[in-house]
């Protein structure tokens, strides 16, 4: 027995107890329980014990430590495997999830019905694109009147709003939005008499004209918050469902002093229409006024967070691979993708 202190034996006992170590650390990161060493294996050989159990305490210490370290890993993990993974477990399934996105059909550029009565817009072939991206989800895209898509989404009947949606503060408190997908700034769209008009510092140079647009846009909603707090200082607001083209030719016509119109939609229409109209552009407070964020959005029913992250995240990859300018290109004739998502 004495030869077993002997210090090739006491190697080979020393290489025994880190092993033991090992793997009773291992089962104890695995299953969450300590493991311990025999009693009578204890009081055979004390000192040998003693020294394994040393080793074996150290080999699970770092054990710990590195399944700590990998669990800090995976909690840092990005918007993109998150989607990466979503996809993954899809494909592995072969289930989809059915996503139904609302549109109201207009105006264009951003959503149109094109001369083979099928939905286009940069709003339609950017949400296309984008959920070409997300294997995991199965896109339909229904046309309805514009007010239904936000009772839809209410309703969960659909879960995407697809309108070129501006972020207002009552729109926050009820849906989720995407990150921006393209910069959008909004213009003043005057007749010819009133061409002296050269800038818009706020809404007060527009009291006492008429007004034509759609109902719950941002233009109107914010010309009517205007009313609220001027009562002495009007704008007439007519509503109206007539369709943009409409509009202008309205005001073109003299039948109403202006509308506010996206800069890219009164570019589109004045380029393809020929119409003679007089565009001024608002200062950043009046604008502010109109939308909290000169962006355009998709607009998401409460609780669908995954959604949102894996639309942000299929967006990224189309800004990257070139498509979401391409899209922009076509539609707006220039690039309107935001900075921030390049």
């Amino acid at each position: 027995m004495r030869k077993l202190c002997g210090s090739k034996t006491m190697a080979v006992i020393l290489s025994a107890g880190i092993l033991a170590g090992i793997f009773t650390g291992c089962g104890s990161a695995a299953s969450g329980t300590q493991t311990s060493q025999s009693a009578s294996a204890s009081e055979a050989a004390p000192s040998s014990a003693a020294v394994s159990s040393a080793a074996s305490a150290a080999v699970s210490s770092a054990a710990s430590a590195a399944v700590s370290s990998a669990a800090s890993a995976a909690a840092s993990t990005t918007q993109a495997s998150a989607s990466a993974a979503s996809a993954t477990a899809a494909s592995s399934t072969g289930k989809k999830t059915t996503v139904y996105a609302a549109t109201g059909g207009d105006p264009k550029p951003y959503v149109y019905t094109d001369e083979n009565n099928q939905l286009t817009g940069q709003n339609i072939d950017l949400l296309k694109a984008i959920f070409t991206k997300l294997p995991q989800y199965d896109l339909q895209i229904e046309k309805t009147d514009f007010a239904s898509v936000f009772a839809g989404i209410d309703s969960g009947r659909y879960q995407i709003g697809v309108n070129n949606f501006a972020k207002t503060k009552e729109r926050q408190e009820k849906y989720l939005f995407t990150d921006p997908l393209y910069k959008d700034r909004y213009v003043a769209v005057f007749s010819p008499k009133y061409s002296s008009i050269k800038s818009l510092d706020d809404f007060t140079k527009l009291s006492g004209l008429n007004y034509i647009g759609n109902t719950a846009i941002n233009a109107t909603v914010a010309l009517e918050d205007y009313n609220k707090d001027n009562p002495k200082k009007q704008i007439k607001i007519n509503y109206t469902d007539e369709d943009v083209l409409l509009q202008l030719q309205d005001v073109q016509s003299g039948k109403y002093d202006f509308m506010i119109i996206d800069q890219p939609m009164f570019n589109s229409y004045t380029a393809e229409y020929k119409l003679k109209l007089t565009a001024v552009d608002f200062s950043d407070k009046a604008e502010n006024s109109i939308t909290v964020a000169p962006y355009g959005y998709f607009l998401v029913g409460k609780g669908n967070d995954q959604l949102v992250t894996d639309i942000n995240s299929a967006f990224k990859q189309v800004v990257t691979d070139g498509t979401a300018k391409t899209i922009s290109v076509k539609f707006f004739g220039e690039d309107y993708t935001p900075a921030t998502s390049k």
